[in-house]
């Protein structure tokens, strides 16, 4: 036996070990009533386990497959903060700039508010109502209906929400004088060849999109437990905080685009590792980057994270910071707890 087919034969047992590790995780949960999505493991550019377990559409028994497209929620952040670097190497904005600086027309109390502040959610802006997503508004028309300032917080202190990367979104398309979809597509999408991926529209009908459902269970049902449809709110509202959608296997390209550098130099990709704030936030489970939470808690090693939940849809973007390691997990239904199962598949890479 050759060292090189030894190598080969090593590769292969530990594939399909990795594959039934996490074929029976899934499998587990999937039967206990908990997972309906698509999820993927790799490292070092090894795709190590592919899953898809569920219904896409339950109405009509669509099965989930690697090519099923479900919104991803927050993780659409990372890709805005992505778009918002881009510019600033470009030198058309700056992480100092205040927001005001882009947009004239803003209430006077947030003018002051600067790029960086509005990727760590250090802005002090209001969270935005749930009428926000009940009728169908642009990213100009959402920023001049939503953005407040929230009386009493002050400024910098972390306040999770989406009306930070709206905002974003709407100095994204003020700076390059582009829409945001055409923004993300041309330098994210397009060169990656991520084809799955994509602006969700309401005024389109887009092939293979999953369908969302919804019991409030995270982790916690049982097979029998009704799901119900998810409420209809228009997802593309959430613009640059939350629009897009994706598959497991296109989300890889992004992951492996950083470690390569193909979208980023190699100094601007180290910020979306680096912690912008020294508080450890419990709730985000990690110090705030830029597009990324730095987790050095629940692992031996440090975590990237990125999560996202909108109703029945529900995401996971576990890594390290080296984006050697990767764990991938989208889900229609909320009756995962994603988070404890990202855990569980991350825990057995090397």
């Amino acid at each position: 036996m050759t060292k090189l087919f030894f190598i080969v034969l090593v590769l292969f047992a530990r594939l399909g070990f990795a594959q039934g590790q996490v074929e029976a995780v899934m499998a587990g949960k999937a039967a206990a009533g908990r997972f309906s999505g698509t999820g993927l493991v790799a490292q070092n550019g090894q795709v190590l386990a592919s899953i898809h377990k569920g219904y896409a559409n339950r109405q009509f028994a669509v099965p989930m497959t690697d090519t099923t497209r479900l919104p991803i929620a927050s993780v659409t952040k990372l890709f805005t903060a992505i778009l918002v670097l881009q510019l600033c190497e470009k030198a058309q904005l700056n992480l100092s700039d205040t927001v005001g600086r882009h947009l004239s027309d803003l209430p006077a109390a947030c003018r002051a508010i600067t790029i960086l502040q509005l990727l760590t959610h250090c802005s002090g802006l209001k969270n935005e109502p749930m009428q926000a997503y009940s009728s169908p508004y642009s990213p100009a028309e959402f920023v001049q209906k939503f953005v407040v300032r929230k009386e009493g917080l002050p400024v910098p202190v972390f306040n999770y929400n989406n009306v930070d990367y709206i905002l974003l979104t709407r100095v994204l398309e003020v700076v390059s004088k582009k829409s945001y979809p055409e923004l993300v597509r041309e330098n994210i999408l397009e060169p990656l060849g991520m084809r799955n991926s994509g602006m969700i529209s309401e005024e389109q009908i887009i092939s293979g999109l999953a369908y969302g459902y919804h019991n409030y269970s995270f982790g916690s049902g049982t097979p029998n437990l009704p799901l119900k449809n998810d409420p209809p709110v228009y997802l593309s509202n959430y613009a640059g905080a939350g629009a897009i959608y994706s598959t497991a296997s296109d989300l890889l390209k992004l992951v492996q685009a950083l470690k390569a550098n193909k979208l980023l130099a190699r100094k601007t990709t180290a910020l979306l590792t680096t912690p912008q704030q020294k508080g450890f936030v419990e709730y985000a489970r990690g110090y705030p980057a830029i597009g990324f939470y730095c987790n050095d808690k629940t692992f031996p090693r440090p975590v990237l994270e990125r999560r996202g939940s909108i109703n029945g849809f529900n995401a996971v973007l576990l890594t390290d910071k080296s984006f050697s390691k990767v764990v991938i997990l989208l889900a229609n239904t909320d009756a995962a707890d994603l988070e404890v199962v990202g855990d569980q598949l991350y825990a057995n890479l090397n």
